[in-house]
């Protein structure tokens, strides 16, 4: 059985991590120590994300949506925002990221009996669309994979 927001914690969140790890210390010259502080992980896990050893179980890098996802997650961190605000920027960049369809194929892999055609969890029907709203300027409302009847 999936429990979607299993696989997106194991797979979306780590990857997107990576993106913004690579992208605090590329772009903005931050220290390993200071990134790892800032994104609530491990100097060895930021060194893992840098070197594409850890967070590459999805292909988020590919969507032009998550990559400025990414970038707009970096400038916030790079202002030391509060803890709350970054869980809720993460949440809602993972409910867009669901939406597009990126984790589909990750839950085939995960139980390829998953219907993955007909499965509407990341879309907007589950708990956490309660908490984090998909907002009309939210990429959320664009669907990629279709629904078949």
């Amino acid at each position: 059985m999936i429990i979607p927001c299993e696989v997106a914690a194991k797979s979306v969140i780590p990857a997107l991590r990576a993106m913004i790890a690579r992208e605090l210390i590329e772009d903005y010259g931050m220290k390993q120590e200071l990134v790892a502080e800032r994104l609530g992980v491990t100097q060895a896990a930021v060194s893992k994300y840098r070197h594409q050893v850890r967070g590459e179980a999805v292909d988020l890098e590919a969507a032009g949506e998550v990559r400025q996802i990414s970038k707009d997650i970096a400038s916030m961190l790079v202002g030391n925002p509060s803890p709350i605000d970054v869980s809720k920027s993460f949440c809602q960049a993972c409910t867009d990221i669901r939406a597009l369809g990126l984790m589909c194929e990750t839950c085939r892999k995960v139980d390829p009996s998953w219907d993955v055609e007909h499965c509407t969890i990341c879309f907007g029907h589950h708990s956490c669309a309660e908490t984090v709203s998909i907002e009309p300027s939210s990429i959320a409302k664009y669907r990629k994979i279709p629904i078949h009847h």
